[in-house]
């Protein structure tokens, strides 16, 4: 049924009988519980039910705290993700119609349904961008900033205990993989052979033929796109974006949780096309996840956050995650610099309080128009790294909503550019007009509902 028939005619609405999603139609509700929900369904996949429950931000070496994704993308999360996670894959998947109508590809129209990450009724009301925020303090000898005061980082798990040998991170440090010691040969030839490249000669706006080249996993031009939806979304009151440069890079189809190195792709991804400080130490295309492990391991092999290489026991042709220090040391062990911060909940602030101030703080700082009034914020800012557990995503911008709440923008590695999005950057802004902005924008998107359940963030800044 058409949008505009839905507005005219309002219908009951309907509740998942297994999360909080809502829509008008019954039909709707039914691809949802099968896209979802397939553990509840007699053809879905059938999961063991689990009975323990997270216990704060370690919980124990236990694989049943973990699921293969039931929609078959290769992620196995902890089972406090999965829900979140499929949400994410029904927002991936966006298309637009050719008079500007937004579908599923099975051709119904996009559920108005729960947003996974977006600022709403559930959490508190943040700060506002323009608020006074403590400069935050660089994580030099691992110190880390809480609520704005400087005190030394936890390690990671992984000190000596007694005299006894060094312990291994867990897996809610380095995944379902922790121990393995190399990845399956499949996934090895995957990234060996991979991205594929294919080239197609294109009519470009003055009307000459030019030739683009397309990169598999790869998608230029997305910023530009985000800046012209944030415009038109009503819901929007300010927004503040990084370099339009940065490409966003995701995962291969199977491939599985390579997210820190997706996001350190990202990063150079700028440093490229930018030609930032450091951008010759990468020359050609943008390095491998195979090429970053040997990257680390040789800034280890420099001195730099030697310790991770006792914590992890090794990456190199691992799926062992890895997180901010790692990318830190690859930076630093190439002279580029970048700073590192983190923030953990106390009693008095909320650990996502402190990442909105200080992102919030960062894109201000490198606005030359912050006082035009206007409701779009361009600058050439790197974007930033950003870790929580188990999952890191490339912050890309900040927004304010005109009910004062905030999100972060981010290229998520773990979803692929929607539909909507790659038409958009092909057929330019005039086809963005009549488009429902704030329903494309969902996958982009991560605010309070989605943070708040973290006690714990990392953020890497490019200087």
């Amino acid at each position: 049924m058409a949008g505009a028939q839905a507005k005219d005619h309002p219908m009951e609405i309907l509740t998942c009988p297994f999360c909080e999603f809502t829509d008008e139609y019954s039909d709707i509700l039914i691809q949802h519980i099968d896209y979802c929900h397939p553990e509840n369904t007699t053809t879905g996949v059938q999961e063991q039910p689990i009975e323990t429950q997270l216990q704060d931000d370690t919980p124990p070496d236990d694989e049943e705290q973990y699921l293969e994704c039931p929609h078959g993308c290769g992620e196995v999360l902890h089972k406090d993700e999965i829900q979140v996670h499929l949400d994410l894959h029904v927002a991936e998947t966006v298309a637009l119609d050719d008079t500007g109508g937004l579908q599923s590809p099975e051709g119904h129209e996009l559920p108005n349904g729960r947003k996974s990450g977006r600022s709403g009724k559930s959490g508190k009301k943040e700060q506002s961008p323009d608020s006074d925020l403590d400069d935050p303090v660089p994580m030099h000898g691992r110190d880390v900033v809480v609520a704005g005061k400087t005190r030394k980082r936890r390690k990671r798990r992984s000190a000596h205990s007694g005299s006894g040998p060094v312990k291994r991170l867990g897996r809610s440090e380095l995944g379902p993989y922790a121990h393995e010691k190399q990845m399956p040969s499949w996934l090895r030839k995957m990234l060996e052979e991979s991205p594929k490249i294919t080239y197609e000669n294109k009519l470009s706006s003055t009307g000459t033929v030019v030739r683009v080249e397309t990169v598999e996993n790869e998608t230029k031009g997305v910023i530009p796109v985000l800046k012209q939806l944030c415009r038109q979304d009503p819901t929007v009151e300010r927004v503040m974006f990084c370099s339009p440069l940065v490409r966003h890079i995701f995962k291969l189809p199977r491939e599985g949780g390579f997210c820190g190195y997706r996001n350190i792709q990202m990063l150079i991804s700028h440093i490229q096309e930018a030609q930032k400080p450091g951008h010759e130490k990468f020359p050609g295309r943008t390095p491998s996840i195979l090429k970053l492990q040997d990257m680390i391991e040789r800034a280890w092999d420099m001195g730099f956050d030697e310790f991770g290489r006792t914590e992890t026991g090794g990456i190199k042709g691992t799926r062992k995650y890895i997180g901010t220090p790692e990318a830190q040391a690859l930076f630093l062990s190439l002279d580029i610099k970048c700073s590192a911060n983190a923030f953990i909940t106390t009693p008095q602030r909320r650990a996502y309080e402190a990442l909105f101030e200080s992102v919030a703080k960062y894109f201000r700082e490198g606005c030359s128009n912050l006082e035009s009034g206007e409701k779009i914020l361009e600058t050439d800012l790197p974007p930033i790294y950003l870790q929580h557990r188990g999952h890191s995503v490339t912050i890309v911008g900040f927004e304010v909503t005109k009910s004062g709440t905030a999100d972060l923008l981010v290229f998520d590695p773990m979803y692929k550019t929607s539909p909507a999005v790659r038409r958009l950057i092909d057929q330019g802004s005039n086809a963005i007009q009549g488009v429902d902005a704030t329903k494309v924008l969902q996958a982009w998107r991560r605010g309070a509902p989605y943070l708040q359940k973290y006690k714990g963030f990392e953020i890497l800044m490019l200087e």
